[in-house]
């Protein structure tokens, strides 16, 4: 599937697509050249395998971009994106003993674990298309926000990109804030899919706070954070 980009001379040439069997040793390569913090699952070469499991998936629950050359002689992908479940959806406190809210999580908000593009094709609208096409399958499945783990010399691209990019991130639940906290230098991503999705600064906040990641998830005017604790 092609993705139009801002840059059309460059995007003539680059097409995005689910991962093919035989490229499974590339792309996995290539995903070792990432930048993010945040490591691959333990399973991913077991995913790469399966048959896809939902609506948004290419492989088990995962989904598994490349990018490649347009009529190319050179038949490696030129860029890889993994993406699937937030760990956090599954790991964090405030929802690790809660399976069905677990499950909602995870099938609202979708983790970018890497995008990788090889080092002499990069600059050239590549990860952009990835993250484009990403956006748009995760919009047209019902997920309501993308969030990845970058460097901080990253911040200027996905800014360029929409994302709101922080050291913590906090997930506004009903009563209560999950907050999204990486090691230095480490920054959290996040972008709105859906308009009831808001990304906003709140009073007593350690930076930016989703609210409406799932319905009725709203925050109030006023709503504010004191000692850590969400006040709405």
């Amino acid at each position: 599937m092609a993705t139009v980009m801002p840059h059309p001379a460059r995007a003539a040439r680059t097409d995005i697509a689910p991962l093919k069997r035989p490229d499974h040793a590339d792309y996995l390569a290539l995903l070792g050249l990432t930048t993010s913090s945040g490591s691959l699952p333990p399973e991913t070469a077991d995913v790469l395998t399966m048959d896809p499991v939902g609506p948004l998936a290419t492989h088990g629950t995962a989904l598994c971009l490349t990018a490649r050359q347009r009529r190319s002689t050179n038949p490696k992908p030129l860029g890889a994106l993994f993406a699937s479940s937030p760990d956090w959806a599954y790991q964090h406190p405030l929802v690790r003993n809660d399976p069905s809210l677990s499950y909602l999580l995870s099938r609202t908000a979708l983790l970018i674990y890497g995008v990788a593009v090889t080092p002499h094709r990069r600059r050239q609208g590549i990860a952009r298309a990835l993250l484009t096409e990403t956006e748009q399958r995760a919009r047209t499945a019902g997920y309501r926000l993308t969030t990845l783990i970058h460097n901080p010399d990253l911040t200027d691209f996905y800014q360029r990109l929409g994302y709101i990019t922080a050291p913590q991130v906090t997930i506004a639940m009903p009563d209560a804030g999950m907050g999204l906290t990486q090691p230095q230098p480490y920054m959290t991503a996040v972008k709105a899919l859906h308009p009831d999705v808001q990304i906003r600064q709140l009073p007593g906040a350690s930076g930016p706070v989703v609210s409406g990641l799932l319905p009725g998830w709203d925050l109030p005017t006023g709503a504010r954070f004191e000692d850590g604790r969400l006040i709405a």
